[in-house]
């Protein structure tokens, strides 16, 4: 490790603490600004140092899983010892996470010294392709692609991002959201090859039904004493009512005039499976409480980049939540509406939950953003699903149908209280890995890990694949006027490419290209010129390319990008309208 990594043993004893006889509370305290850790946090601290891996995980939101892994790790640095691994991890499913963790760790890494490096790797923010930094926190899906050596950066023959995930502390945090059967399996076939390669690492989760815990380490053999299930005493109370009607249901948003006044008056969350109905119920609260843009806010997947950040930020703004270990509560109205986005990372705390019904572990996340702090009391109200054609989505029917029954028959149920909410999930979910997929991957990333010489091209994380639209204005005029215009303002600013880019499945390209209120016209490509020795930005016309009336159309294909002409975006509701828009 590089001199002026860490304190000196003088700086610290002037700080009043003694590295050579370190315990995990003294750190909490002196470090991160916690006098009485949590037993699993003390529990983590023994465990790490004496080298026990792997570990599972699992408490509650809000019970520091991020510090009790953090916190061994950080103390390495005050001596200079690093008999747990010399870099850290930590793995998220989404980047909203990576950003937000990252922040914190960055703080709690501050306070050790200002010279650890913390670093994100995601789309948005490669800054760490090689994993090399202290600590970097990144995504599954560029975890995946490190470890793989499907980067570009990497090149032919050179292993840096495997080599240095060989001699890390590997994080998975929030787990319990690879909860769809390809994911999982990828998932599960990534811990098997670790554990193989004795790669310490650890798995975090809050919700993670029996069922999907028993897959995903069929294979691992991990002592008792390695899972740790640990809840937190709560003081926070929250009370739950089942509503009679549905959210939405023929067009319609179903909140009477008593529980408007309750909105009126409470700082509110409202949490909606799909991206057309959240809309819907923004469009009717905004008319009916007349609420100004910076009273109310709606987040979803389907926002360009720089107005998604905006819409976190105001988020924030306007429900209770803590910075600095201070308590914020904003004056006047606030009310949130969102899609499954948020129902891991953004830390506050609502007064109010409306949720449509989702599968158990959903639910709990959900309730993890109400009453979140002790003492707190708060009101979440479960709406059921319209018998709608695929209302259901994007859950599994069985799933949902299961959760109700249960809720129905459990009047008294306490989703605070971590043992009853472990018991609604197992009784409820029977998520599980693909063997045959697990396997198959399995065989794939061995593969991809022992011959160098190609980039694998078989490997993908998500069975459902992606299509980016950059929402960019167009011009009336000539259309090859206007092509060329567009082609000059983005090869001249790549950073629209990022800044405006709104990424979606390819069932809903394909739905929005057809739509005939929605202008999709062009696909962005780059073509390299052998004379100037670069590559170049070129539209092209899709309207040209019309199939044959045997011929499949294959316009709009996966990981593409194509151009969505600004008038069917809005800043406050996204891609508009969004008629086609299943989920």
């Amino acid at each position: 490790m590089p001199d002026g990594k860490v304190l000196s043993q003088k700086g610290l004893m002037a700080m009043g603490y003694d590295s050579s006889s370190a315990s995990c509370q003294d750190f909490y305290h002196k470090f991160f600004k916690i006098d009485s850790p949590y037993n699993h946090q003390q529990q983590i601290w023994e465990k790490l140092l004496k080298g026990n891996f792997p570990l599972l995980l699992k408490a509650p939101t809000g019970s520091g899983k991020t510090e009790a892994v953090l916190a061994p790790f950080l103390s390495q640095f005050l001596n200079n010892d690093f008999t747990i691994a010399p870099r850290l991890i930590y793995v998220l499913p989404m980047r909203v996470l990576a950003n937000s963790i990252a922040d914190r760790i960055s703080n709690y890494a501050r306070n050790i010294s200002p010279n650890i490096s913390v670093k994100i790797h995601h789309g948005d923010i490669p800054s760490a392709p090689f994993f090399i930094d202290d600590v970097v926190v990144t995504t599954l899906d560029q975890f995946l692609y490190g470890f793989a050596r499907v980067s570009k950066q990497v090149g032919h023959h050179i292993d840096m991002p495997a080599g240095a995930i060989a001699s890390s502390l590997i994080v998975f945090d929030e787990a319990h959201l690879y909860r769809d059967e390809f994911t999982f399996s990828i998932m599960r076939a990534l811990l098997e090859i670790l554990h193989a390669s004795q790669v310490p690492f650890v798995v975090m989760t809050a919700t993670m039904p029996l069922s999907l815990e028993e897959s995903l380490l069929e294979r691992i053999e991990l002592p008792l004493d390695q899972k740790l299930t640990m809840p937190i005493p709560n003081t926070s109370q929250l009370s739950i009512k089942l509503n009679d009607l549905p959210l939405y249901e023929d067009s319609r948003v179903n909140i009477d005039e008593d529980l408007l006044s309750k909105i009126s008056q409470k700082k509110t969350l409202i949490v909606v499976n799909q991206v057309k109905r959240a809309k819907k119920v923004y469009t009717e609260l905004q008319s009916r409480l007349s609420l100004s843009n910076d009273q109310i806010v709606l987040l979803h997947s389907r926002f360009k980049k720089e107005d998604r950040e905006k819409h976190e930020k105001t988020a924030i703004s306007l429900i209770p939540h803590k910075a600095q270990g201070q308590m914020i509560v904003p004056d006047g109205a606030g009310i949130v509406i969102s899609t499954q986005v948020l129902e891991a990372g953004i830390d506050f705390s609502a007064e109010l939950l409306l949720s449509e019904l989702a599968p158990a572990d959903s639910l709990i996340q959900r309730a993890g953003r109400c009453a979140r702090y002790d003492g707190q009391n708060g009101e979440m109200v479960i709406f059921p699903l319209a018998d709608e054609d695929r209302s259901y989505l994007p859950y599994d029917k069985n799933n949902l149908k299961r959760t109700l029954q249960w809720l129905v028959e459990h009047p008294n149920f306490d989703i605070k209280n971590f043992q009853q909410a472990c018991l609604f999930v197992n009784q409820t979910l029977d998520y599980k890995a693909n063997d045959f997929e697990a396997a198959d991957t399995l065989i794939d990333l061995y593969e991809c890990v022992l011959y160098a010489d190609s980039e694998p091209e078989n490997i993908q994380l998500r069975k459902s694949k992606p299509v980016t639209l950059i929402a960019v204005d167009v011009p009336e005029g000539n259309e090859e006027k206007i092509r060329k215009e567009i082609e000059q303002r983005l090869a001249a600013s790549p950073q629209i490419l990022k800044d405006n880019a709104i990424n979606i499945d390819i069932s809903l390209a394909w739905g929005l290209f057809r739509d005939p209120d929605i202008d999709i016209r062009w696909e962005i490509k780059w073509t390299y010129d052998e004379k100037e020795k670069r590559h170049r930005l070129s539209l092209d016309d899709l309207l040209k390319h019309r199939p044959t009336k045997d011929a499949e159309d294959s316009r709009i294909g996966p990981f593409r990008m194509y151009v969505l002409n600004g008038r069917n975006y809005d800043k406050n509701k996204g891609i508009e309208p969004d008629v086609t828009a299943i989920i």
